[in-house]
This record gives C-alpha cells, sequence and structure tokens, in this order.
C-alpha cells in the first residue's frame, strides 16, 4: 500500500457554518475560504495534548492510569499579500472569529471537496493575528492559534 503524502494533498478550509460536524455538506464546505495556499509550507501544527487520570488502587503494587482530558490546538503561520482583496487570510482570521476549520488529507489539494471525502473538522475561534518578525529574503508573515472549542471529528464525512 502506498503512503498518504502530504505536498499538495493537504486541503484547510475555515467555514463560518456547519450545520452536522460529522457530515459537513459539498455546500457548505465550498462556501468557506480555502486556507492551503496562504499557509506557509512549515506553518500548520495540530496537536492534542492528553491529560493522565491516575488510578491507583490500595491492592495494587503497580500504577493504573486512563485517558484523561484533550486539548487539541490548531497554529498556523500565514503569508500576508501585498493586495488588499487578496489579503484574506488577515481579513478572515480576527480574533474571535467563529466558525470551523476543515482538513482533507490525500486528494490535492486543489480539487474541491466532493461526497464521501473523509475530512477532519475543528470547530472553535481564532485567537489574535500576531505578525512575525521580518526576516531577509522572506515573505512578509503572520501567526495565528485556532482555539478549539468543542469536540472536533477527526472521523467526519462529506455529504452531498
Amino acid at each position: 500500500m502506498a503512503d498518504m503524502l502530504t505536498d499538495g494533498a493537504i486541503k484547510v478550509t475555515y467555514v463560518p457554518t456547519i450545520a452536522n460536524i460529522a457530515a459537513p455538506t459539498v455546500a457548505e464546505l465550498g462556501a468557506g475560504l480555502d486556507l492551503e495556499c496562504l499557509i506557509t509550507a512549515d506553518g500548520l501544527n495540530v496537536t492534542v495534548d492528553e491529560e493522565t487520570v491516575s488510578i491507583p488502587k490500595l491492592c495494587d503494587t503497580t500504577n493504573s492510569e486512563a485517558p484523561g482530558r484533550a486539548t487539541y490546538s490548531i497554529d498556523f503561520t500565514f503569508v500576508r499579500k501585498t493586495v488588499t482583496g487578496e489579503d484574506e487570510a488577515w481579513a478572515t482570521m480576527v480574533r474571535k472569529t467563529p466558525g470551523f476549520i476543515v482538513f482533507r488529507y490525500g486528494p490535492l489539494a486543489t480539487q474541491a471537496y466532493a461526497a464521501a471525502d473523509p475530512v477532519q473538522v475543528f470547530p472553535g475561534q481564532s485567537g489574535e493575528r500576531r505578525p512575525l518578525q521580518p526576516e531577509a529574503n522572506s515573505a512578509v508573515k503572520f501567526s495565528s492559534k485556532w482555539f478549539v472549542d468543542d469536540v472536533p471529528d477527526l472521523d467526519a464525512v462529506v455529504a452531498a
């Protein structure tokens, strides 16, 4: 079996409204803003931190534990655009902007969403836009954190 590759094959979309995160529709996703060409190649970081529930028992000689609460976080590094109307990431990812971040892995990012596509949906809101330090031979960039404020669906499937 072939490995799932990442180059050019990750679609990232900000979507303002999704009725059912387990089954976002093609229309809902089509109304969103595709971000993959506005994110730097190393500018997408999805993490999950999981707490541990300690369950020691009087009769045990070893400690037991179980998974606890999970905290999801998405950090972006975006490239700014010189034309105001094209600087969509800067205009959209304003602090406390609610919505959903949707990821699709596998098909080329240039392909539109289609029914039956597996996707990951993260409800939440955007954090503060943070301009990054200028560097030689580089574009102007900013970073932003997506605050996941509800349980994401890592196994959602696009509906027609």
